[in-house]
C-alpha cells in the first residue's frame, strides 16, 4: 500500500497552499484558501485557470470523486488559507479549532464570509480525528489569529507534517517549542513549512512584535491629548483584546465598531463599547483623551467630525500599497495633515526562524512552499544539511509502506 501526497496550490505564491493526502479510498486536505479577490467569474472558470486546487468533484455536483472518506483541515482563518470554502458545491466536512468556527459563523452573520456548505466540525489540539485510514492530529501554534493550529497526518506507516503560518517572536513561542520537539522525537517523513519572510528584499532592519507594539501603542497614549485612532485586523483577537485593556490601564475607552464590537463579543463575556451604541462622536469630540477609536477604511469619512487625531494603521485593511485603497488613505491623511502611522507586527517567522524550525524538526524530506521564492529557502534548508524537494503541482510524491 502507499499514501500519495499532492500539492494543489501554494507552491510560489503567499497563501493558497492546498495539499492532498491520499491512501486507498480516504483524503484530507490541508488548508484551503484563495489568493485572488473578488470576482464574477463561474466555478468552472476558476477551475479551468487554476484559481482553484484541481479537485472538481469539491467545487461542480455534477463530477464525482472516488474518495470514500473525505475532508478538509483549516489551520487557521485567514482568506488565503480557507476562502475557497465558499466554492464548495457539496457538503464536505471542514474541521477547525472551535474559536476558528466561532468566529467563521460570526463573520458570517456580519456577512464579512460568504456562505459555504461546509460542515464545520471542531478539532481539539492533541485529539485525533479520524478519516477513513488517514489520522489528524492539530497543535496550537503562534500566528496573527485566533485559534491557529499545526497539522500531524499518519498513515500508520508515515508521519506528514503541515506546519501553517507560524511565527517564533509571537506571544506563544512556547507553542512552536513544543511542537518542534515532538516533531523531531518522530522525525516526520515530510514537512511542509511556510517560506513568507524568503519572499522580500530589503527587510527593516527594526521588527515590530506583538509585544513591542503594544509598548508602541502605549506611549503614543503617554505622548498625546488628541483622540487616537487604529486600524488593526479584526480576525487578530488577541491583539484587539490586549490594545484594549491597555488603553483602558491609560484611561481611556476603545470604542468599536459595530462589526469589531460584534465578533469581540461573541469570543467572551468581556464588555465592549460600540460606537453610537455606547459612546457618541458627540461625547468623543468634547473628550478626545478619554478614547481610542477603532476605524475601518470603509468608515474613513466618519473621522471627519474630528478636527485633529492621530493614526495607527496595524495591519488593518488596506494592508499596503498593492491595494489601491491605500493611496486613498494616504491622500485622505495628507489632506488632513495628519502623519500615517504604521504599527504593525507581522505573523510569519524570520527566515532564520524558519531555518531553526526546519532544523529542529530535521524531517527527512522538507518542502519549503507559501513563498514568492521558495527556492530562496529551498537552498538555506540545503546548507542546514537537510533533504528537501520542491515539487511541482499535482505531482505525486509517493510513500510505500
Amino acid at each position: 500500500m502507499q499514501t500519495i501526497v499532492r500539492v494543489l496550490q501554494g507552491l510560489d505564491t503567499i497563501g493558497g497552499n492546498i495539499v492532498a493526502f491520499e491512501r486507498e479510498d480516504s483524503r484530507v486536505v490541508m488548508d484551503f484558501g484563495t489568493t485572488f479577490g473578488p470576482t464574477n467569474d463561474d466555478t468552472q472558470s476558476l477551475l479551468t485557470e487554476r484559481k482553484l486546487p484541481n479537485i472538481p468533484e469539491f467545487f461542480l455536483s455534477e463530477v464525482k470523486g472516488h474518495f470514500t472518506h473525505n475532508a478538509i483541515f483549516i489551520s487557521h482563518l485567514h482568506i488565503d488559507h480557507m476562502g475557497a470554502l465558499q466554492y464548495l458545491a457539496d457538503t464536505v466536512d471542514v474541521y477547525m479549532s472551535p474559536e476558528a468556527i466561532q468566529l467563521y459563523l460570526t463573520l458570517q452573520s456580519l456577512n464579512s464570509e460568504p456562505a459555504t456548505k461546509a460542515n464545520l466540525k471542531p478539532i481539539f489540539p492533541e485529539k485525533p480525528v479520524q478519516v477513513g485510514e488517514l489520522t489528524v492530529t492539530a497543535y496550537l501554534s503562534d500566528h496573527d489569529i485566533t485559534g491557529a493550529y499545526m497539522f500531524r497526518i499518519q498513515d500508520g506507516f508515515h508521519e506528514f507534517v503541515h506546519s501553517g503560518d507560524v511565527r517564533y517572536d509571537g506571544p506563544h513561542s512556547e507553542r512552536v517549542d513544543y511542537w518542534t520537539k515532538i516533531l523531531h522525537d518522530n522525525q516526520p517523513d515530510l514537512f511542509f513549512i511556510e517560506g513568507t519572510e524568503f519572499s522580500f528584499e530589503n527587510k527593516s532592519q527594526h521588527r515590530e512584535t506583538e509585544a513591542s507594539l503594544l509598548l508602541d501603542f502605549e506611549k503614543v497614549l503617554q505622548q498625546t491629548n488628541e483622540l487616537v485612532v487604529i486600524n488593526p485586523y479584526q480576525r487578530n483577537i488577541e491583539r484587539l483584546f490586549s490594545l484594549q485593556m491597555i488603553a483602558r490601564k491609560m484611561g481611556r475607552e476603545l470604542v468599536w465598531n459595530h462589526e469589531f464590537a460584534t465578533i469581540l463579543k461573541n469570543q467572551t463575556a468581556k464588555h465592549v463599547h460600540e460606537i453610537a451604541v455606547d459612546v457618541s462622536w458627540s461625547e468623543i469630540e468634547q473628550e478626545p483623551n478619554k478614547y481610542v477609536v477603532q476605524n475601518s477604511f470603509n468608515d474613513l469619512n466618519d473621522l471627519n467630525k474630528m478636527n485633529n487625531f492621530v493614526y495607527l494603521h496595524m495591519n488593518g485593511e488596506p494592508l499596503g500599497d498593492y491595494d489601491g485603497r491605500y493611496a486613498i488613505l494616504e491622500n485622505y491623511l495628507t489632506v488632513r495633515n495628519i502623519p500615517l502611522q504604521l504599527m504593525g507586527a507581522s505573523g510569519h517567522a524570520t527566515e532564520t526562524d524558519l531555518l531553526k524550525i526546519a532544523a529542529a524538526v530535521n524531517a527527512k524530506l522538507t518542502v519549503p512552499w507559501h513563498s514568492f521564492k521558495p527556492e530562496l529557502e529551498n537552498r538555506a534548508l540545503q546548507k542546514l544539511g537537510l533533504k528537501t524537494n520542491l515539487p511541482h503541482l499535482d505531482e505525486p510524491m509517493i510513500f510505500e509502506d
